[in-house]
């Protein structure tokens, strides 16, 4: 659709200002094995109730010594202690080590009393009649962890808000926990809008198009660790779409709808959505491209999405405004994805006044990375995000980047190797 046919046009950070303000943190938790909170955002901040490690342990295979013991042994001039002992791992430390004395310690095992260094082994030599070598010197501390050097009881761990990860798990089994309370994942409705629309490929209905964005949405909320809910597909009928989004509102914590997001005479969907409540439609038109149609709504305090029919329109849309609208409900940091400085290999052109995000490829050369647009870029090429792995923002003030350029590519995909 033309831009004159928009009332106005509001830009993406307007855009995202307001209508993240508009919307509150889900505020139900629940608690979950630790094993199934990965990627789950942390409702209540972990506090260490332990020490760890429980003891002074040893972090290499060796000897325990006093430090002072070896303080002047080297090659030339080594020091020889009597060894009187083993602390095995796993088992309890039962030794002593008195001055003149060593005790073998291996990876991990907790080191006797009286030690205060460990001696790598291959520093060492066994003389024979208990008498062993020491060929370095140490310092005090050298070759141990203490206890408590990683945690004491009463230190904040993992803060509220944390998208959990592997490390965070590995830490709450260290910690003895055995669950963790997490915000109630996001429940996303997905409804698709559109009388040429099928499920699935008819040969006796060529004329019909097969929905691809329910199942694109379906992926990336899934990605983004919300939860889908299929609303299925609903024809170009006011009646029909009100009643899809009253239902869809009552069973889900957002809901998005594809398609009829425009002006045109078939474009229902803002309508719709300002019968059913306030504060509706929120922004309608969005200063960017692809995507420009988008619209922004609350209703009675759930967030509805209106996005654009073309998947491609419809990815860019939900990459800039649905993922922080998740990370908002959830409490969590919004979702940062890598990116890349590269060289563009061609020039690429924005549109004055809108905010023109350029799908790219971008490739490793021997001094860093090239980024090469990808000849078609209509919002109708689906193999426009297929076969692109990062996208190159244009700012709403530059309507030309020259090719020779270096850019800022965020990455939408792996690195070729």
């Amino acid at each position: 659709m033309p831009t004159r046919q928009f009332r106005r046009l509001t830009s993406v950070e307007d855009a995202t200002r307001r209508f993240l303000d508009t919307v509150e943190t889900v505020r139900t938790v629940e608690s979950v094995k630790i094993q199934d909170a990965l990627g789950r955002v942390l409702a209540r901040r972990i506090v260490s109730r332990k020490y760890l490690p429980a003891h002074d342990i040893a972090v290499l295979d060796g000897y325990a010594v006093h430090s002072a013991d070896v303080r002047h042994a080297s090659a030339r001039n080594p020091t020889i202690l009597q060894l009187v002992g083993e602390s095995r791992l796993g088992e309890p430390s039962r030794n002593r080590v008195g001055r003149g004395e060593t005790v073998a310690v291996a990876t991990g095992s907790i080191l006797p009393k009286g030690a205060d260094a460990v001696v790598m082994v291959e520093n060492t030599r066994i003389l024979g009649r208990g008498r062993i070598q020491f060929r370095v010197s140490v310092v005090p501390r050298e070759g141990m962890t203490g206890k408590g050097e990683d945690l004491t009881p009463g230190r904040s761990v993992i803060d509220r808000g944390n998208r959990l990860r592997p490390e965070d798990i590995g830490m709450m089994k260290a910690l003895g926990l055995a669950t963790v309370p997490v915000v109630r994942r996001v429940q996303v409705g997905i409804l698709s809008t559109g009388n040429e629309l099928v499920n699935t490929a008819r040969k006796s209905r060529p004329e019909k198009i097969v929905d691809l964005n329910r199942p694109i949405f379906a992926a990336m909320l899934e990605q983004s660790g919300a939860i889908p809910v299929d609303l299925g597909i609903v024809e170009d009928d006011e009646w029909a779409i009100t009643s899809a989004l009253r239902a869809g509102l009552l069973r889900t914590d957002v809901v998005l709808i594809t398609a009829g997001s425009s002006v045109g005479k078939k474009d229902l969907v803002a309508h719709c959505i300002n019968t059913l409540g306030s504060p509706g439609m929120l922004i309608h038109g969005i200063s960017m491209r692809p995507a420009m149609p988008t619209g922004l709504a609350v209703v009675k305090g759930k967030p509805i999405v209106s996005l654009p029919g073309f998947p491609v329109s419809a990815m860019i849309a939900f990459r800039v405004f649905v993922r922080p609208l998740l990370a908002r409900l959830s409490g969590a940091p919004g979702q940062v994805d890598p990116t890349v400085k590269a060289v563009l290999k061609k020039r690429v052109r924005g549109i004055e006044g809108s905010r023109t995000y350029v799908r790219v490829r971008v490739k490793r050369v021997r001094d860093g990375f090239v980024a090469v647009p990808l000849e078609a870029q209509r919002s109708s090429i689906l193999t426009s995000m297929v076969n692109a792995n990062g996208i190159v923002t244009v700012s709403e003030d530059i309507q030309l980047i020259e090719a020779g350029t270096e850019v800022s590519v965020t990455l939408t995909g792996d690195l070729p190797g």
